[in-house]
């Protein structure tokens, strides 16, 4: 490519013809990237802003007569489809590179039964000189689209198409300039009207060379104004340190000789700014050939010289290239056969610098070409020269001096033609690539020996290769599915849907898809596994292994785990009952040390229960014979009444006063008011315990922790009284769901432990709050405390402090396994002699959250 451009800018600098070198970089960029179709256009802006396509080459031709509907504002054809107008749209818009891969059809103008073919992946690169939009390069229908390699291999292509373009653009308007120059020159007394009005600078000097006018050009490109130039030197205003003196010398001469001379020099401006000046001087003279007069029109061609720098540039990259390649170059002559190969070309095959060997086409044929790839060779040669593909392309074995073959990728394209389009030229490269073909066969030896089947196939399904499995054969003939889409053939049709998705999921860039499916074959119900790699540009490769055996395998292991989860749900069951009775039993053993508690805590009440009630019994006895007398008063009361009626009462009224009568009915109410306040106390404590005791269901309920920790403070009172101070601190607290039965139990132990820590007067602390999202209750004796060996080991089963037999060493084990139930935590600190603090932190549960489990 290198050498194509430069040879274009040598081309254009000699003959100044662009449209035939556009087109020959057209098919360079075609033959480059195997596109189809393709077209470089200038953008033209008509009045009113509206964009235009105006093409200088296009393949094939038949794109001309469709351009054409775009020429002057991309109006589509009547025939076009609509998606044509956008596709053009695109193309007049894009100012960066972009791509498409909406299928379109262009109709040619006037001839709906004709049409170029569908473009199915399209590609636009703007180029510009200097900012300034030029126009674009468009390719279509490359095999596997268009990336952002391509776009940046061809950016050296797209610079040169616009530095031809603008240098075109240049040359005809310094050849307009040049041409209405001389015709100024031919109408002397309309120089300076015709001078005023052009781009170039013009100068008009004296015959000795001093400035008598400029023009508006001289000053747009040199910054001085005709005030700053007249009666001055151009010299003087224009030359600077690095203008050549020797130009500047030949130029005074000729103007000493009163001749005509012409000269590039580097000048500068007014603000010191150098350019380049192409100055053409000519001499005038009058009707009497004496001189008159120096004009000099002069234009700024730092572009051209850029460009010139460039070019420079360019062959030296283009050297440094050919010399550091690693293919080899060759031109052919189809008209002499006469075959000029690089020297990279001639040592691939051991031959070296000194030109030994034919550089011919027969020679190539006869001696070089291995004679097995001969005929397909030309076959493909002949396939392009005829027009039916767009270069040559072959990969084949050459023989090496020393004997051996190698392996090379021939690629070529016709470069030149006759005026019938006859092909006279062919150039193309020899790539090695023995290497690559060795690494290819060692890769077959491997994938031979891959004991599962694999698959080549297109992204769009289409069965490309095949290589079976060693130890079975395919489920179809290979016969019958390659070259065919794997969703046509009705015995794989359980597998459509996982493949289409598996190929998609690739092409979006994921690295490997897996999937397994069954399918009947003649020795039955089979399971395969197909894993799926991206494996090429339009290409996916899948290696299915027979799973059977292992779906067998699966399956009975998942049998196994059902019958063993069902063994283990049962065992837990069995566990969890038995843990529920060890609970019970703990609790009853918790009962029999409150014993004592409970006998003493029924005496009391019911100790003046029946004291109250025997003088209850003798105030009702007197109260029983008082109403005795008076009935037999009543009955022997008369008017007035008789001698024993007065006895009676009299009698009566020594009774009342001798027992105090009146006193024991005063006492009567407190006695009963006693008599209640211990029977209420009776049926609470019972209540009570009938509350700790019960066994609860499998359902936790909500319940107040304050109140059922003030429920078992109450049944602990005897157990306090003597040995410590209780002090609560209840805060308002949510209902938790829980069990509360053997929350009360955790309570109850904890609060035992806790007076039983104290061997002297002490304190018990009852601390009850919410923190964030828990309950929190901490409980804190002034106790003797624990050490951390004693810490380390009070959850411990069967571990205790206490003297044998009285302590199962169960309780804060079982107080443990309850707030676990609970999905909380219980935690101690405790040192010798500072007390002990359990914390027992419960969590609140929302509606969605887990419960705690039975």
């Amino acid at each position: 490519m290198l050498q194509a451009l430069t040879q274009a800018h040598a081309e254009f600098i000699v003959w100044g013809e662009h449209r035939a070198l556009l087109q020959r970089l057209l098919a360079l960029a075609l033959e480059l990237t195997q596109s189809e179709l393709g077209f470089i256009s200038e953008v033209v802006c008509a009045p009113g802003n509206t964009a235009s396509l105006r093409p200088y080459a296009i393949f094939p031709l038949d794109w001309t007569e469709a351009l054409h509907g775009y020429r002057v504002s991309h109006r589509p054809t009547p025939d076009s489809p609509p998606e044509a107008s956008a596709l053009f749209e695109a193309v007049l818009t894009s100012e960066e590179p972009r791509w498409l891969e909406a299928p379109t059809r262009i109709l040619v103008e006037g001839n709906p039964a004709s049409s170029i073919p569908a473009l199915n992946d399209f590609l636009v690169l703007p180029f510009a000189v200097a900012d300034k939009p030029v126009g674009r390069v468009v390719l279509a229908n490359r095999p596997g689209g268009y990336d952002a390699e391509i776009i940046e291999f061809l950016q050296p292509l797209l610079t040169t198409c616009g530095t031809l373009l603008h240098a075109w653009r240049n040359d005809e308007h310094h050849r307009r300039s040049e041409q209405a120059l001389q015709a100024q020159q031919q109408q002397v007394k309309k120089l300076a009207l015709v001078a005023a009005r052009t781009h170039n600078a013009v100068i008009i000097t004296s015959p000795a060379g001093v400035i008598e006018w400029v023009n508006e050009g001289f000053t747009r490109i040199t910054g001085y104004t005709l005030e700053d130039a007249v009666n001055r030197e151009p010299g003087e205003l224009l030359y600077g340190p690095d203008t050549d003196p020797s130009v500047t010398r030949a130029i005074r001469q000729a103007i000493q000789r009163g001749e005509g001379s012409t000269a590039e020099m580097l000048n500068y401006r007014k603000d010191g700014q150098p350019y380049w000046n192409h100055a053409d001087i000519q001499p005038v003279r009058d009707e009497h050939g004496r001189l008159v007069q120096f004009v000099s029109i002069e234009n700024d061609v730092s572009a051209r010289r850029h460009l010139e720098q460039q070019l420079a540039r360019s062959e030296e990259r283009l050297r440094l290239a050919l010399e550091s390649t690693e293919d080899g170059l060759w031109d052919l002559d189809l008209t002499t056969g006469h075959l000029t190969v690089s020297p990279r070309w001639m040592s691939m095959l051991g031959v070296g610098d000194d030109g030994s060997g034919e550089t011919s086409y027969r020679h190539w044929r006869e001696h070089l070409c291995h004679p097995e790839d001969l005929a397909e060779a030309e076959r493909r040669m002949a396939e392009h020269l005829t027009g039916r593909t767009p270069m040559y392309e072959f990969e084949h074995r050459m023989r090496h001096r020393d004997g051996r073959e190698i392996w090379v990728l021939s690629r070529g394209k016709a470069v030149s033609y006759t005026s019938d389009g006859r092909p006279l030229r062919v150039v193309g490269t020899n790539s090695n690539i023995t290497s690559r073909k060795q690494a290819e066969e060692r890769l077959r030896a491997f994938i031979r020996a891959i004991p599962d089947m694999i698959f080549r196939m297109k992204a769009d399904g289409t069965l490309m290769d095949f290589k079976p499995a060693t130890n079975a054969s395919a489920a179809l003939p290979p016969t019958e599915f390659i070259g065919r889409k794997v969703y046509e053939l009705p015995a794989l049709k359980n597998i459509f849907e996982p493949t289409r998705l598996a190929i998609t999921q690739l092409l979006q860039g994921s690295p490997l898809e897996i999937y397994d499916y069954p399918m009947e074959t003649p020795e039955g119900l089979l399971y395969f596994e197909a894993r799926l790699v991206h494996s090429g540009v339009d290409e996916v490769t899948s290696i299915v292994r027979n799973i059977t055996e292992r779906k067998i395998a699966e399956e009975h292991q998942r049998r196994q785990s059902e019958r063993l989860s069902e063994q283990v749900s049962h065992i837990t069951r069995e566990l969890e009952a038995r843990q529920a009775q060890l609970i019970q039993s703990e609790k009853l053993a918790s009962l029999g040390q409150m014993a004592a508690s409970i006998a003493h805590e029924l005496n009391n009440p019911v100790g003046y229960v029946s004291s109250n009630v025997s003088t209850l019994a003798s105030y009702a006895s007197l109260s029983r014979r008082l109403l005795e007398l008076y009935q037999e008063v009543e009955k022997a009361l008369g008017t007035p009444p008789p001698a024993p009626v007065a006895r009676l009462l009299e009698e009566a009224l020594t009774l009342r006063e001798q027992e105090h009568l009146g006193e024991h009915l005063m006492d009567l109410d407190e006695v009963l008011a006693d008599t209640r306040e211990g029977l209420a106390r009776i049926r609470e404590f019972v209540l009570n315990l009938k509350t700790f005791v019960r066994e609860e269901s499998d359902v936790p309920q909500l319940a107040d922790i304050n109140k059922g920790l003030r429920m078992t403070l109450r049944m602990l009172r005897h157990e306090f009284k003597d040995r410590c101070d209780v002090i609560c601190d209840f805060a308002p607290l949510p209902l938790l769901r829980c069990f509360p039965t053997q929350l009360n139990q955790v309570f109850m132990n904890l609060l035992l432990n806790a007076a039983q820590a104290i061997e002297q007067r002490g304190q018990i602390y009852v601390t009850v709050q919410q923190e964030e999202t828990d309950i929190v209750v901490r409980i804190r004796d002034t106790g003797r405390g624990m050490d951390a060996k004693t810490r380390a080991r009070i959850f411990t089963p069967f571990f205790t402090t206490k003297p044998a037999g009285q302590g199962t060493g169960l309780g804060l084990t079982i107080c443990d396994t309850i707030i676990r139930r609970h999905q909380g935590r219980i935690e101690v600190q405790s040192e010798p002699g500072q007390g002990t603090t359990f914390t027992v932190r419960l969590p609140l549960f929302d509606d969605e959250e887990e419960e705690p489990r039975h």
